[in-house]
């Protein structure tokens, strides 16, 4: 089973235990994340739009019946509201805790909530390296070798690649961030976490080790060969 096989029967029932279904899902990241969340979202609106019939509702006088119906159908609505209300609120407090000052951070929360992306072994050609890295509107100057996994994500302002290589110590996340501007080189460090933050002309990308490894020569080549738009990264440090 490939991904484009794999979401028509996530789309169909993201309960599916299927055998191909199951262990395409296991073996690929970002299919993984996609299955995720969309038992996440199933799971919201179950509990959301759940409602219990009560032995009133079924015996009561047809009047009785209607107000009982709209209460009930008030209390689904205003649950609603209030997940889209939570959503809202969630989505605003992440703005101010990750406002510029604060990428490093949102750096290092995205790598954790991310960690099957640093399980893949198997180096991608290049061939399908452009395949993902195209419809985000990125290009290479040149080929960028050791790359294990790349997938499109969220960041903060919007979409963004998340790739991983293989340095000589261990994975070495890269996320690369258009209109995520900094004005300077900032330091990226949690726990065994380690990189640097780096303006581009086009946004900011990030490069961070898991075992220790100097991150410079990543980032340099990176800076000659990664283009977003038609725009080079001609940002140095």
């Amino acid at each position: 089973m490939n991904c484009e096989q794999f979401e028509i029967e996530l789309m169909k029932d993201p309960s599916c235990e299927d055998r191909d279904f199951v262990a395409h899902r296991k073996s690929c990241a970002h299919c993984a994340r996609e299955w995720r969340k969309a038992r996440e979202f199933e799971a919201i609106l179950r509990s959301s739009m759940a409602v219990q019939p009560t032995r009133e509702l079924r015996v009561d006088p047809p009047v009785i019946r209607q107000v009982r119906w709209w209460q009930q159908t008030w209390a689904k609505a205003a649950s609603v509201l209030f997940l889209i209300g939570a959503t809202v609120a969630g989505y605003n407090l992440a703005q101010s805790m990750f406002a510029g000052e604060n990428l490093p951070q949102l750096v290092v929360h995205h790598i954790q909530k991310e960690p099957e992306m640093l399980g893949a072994e198997q180096t991608l050609d290049q061939m399908a390296l452009i395949e993902v890295l195209s419809p985000m509107a990125f290009s290479l100057e040149e080929p960028i070798g050791g790359i294990t996994a790349a997938v499109p994500c969220w960041i903060r302002k919007g979409r963004g690649m998340h790739l991983v290589m293989q340095g000589q110590s261990g994975p070495v996340t890269i996320l690369l961030m258009p209109g995520e501007h900094v004005q300077q080189q900032q330091t990226v460090s949690a726990n065994a976490l380690s990189g640097m933050l780096v303006p581009t002309g086009w946004g900011s990308m990030a490069v961070v080790s898991h075992a220790g490894d100097d991150v410079e020569p990543v980032i340099h080549s990176l800076q000659q060969n990664v283009r977003w738009k038609g725009q080079a990264t001609s940002t140095t440090f």
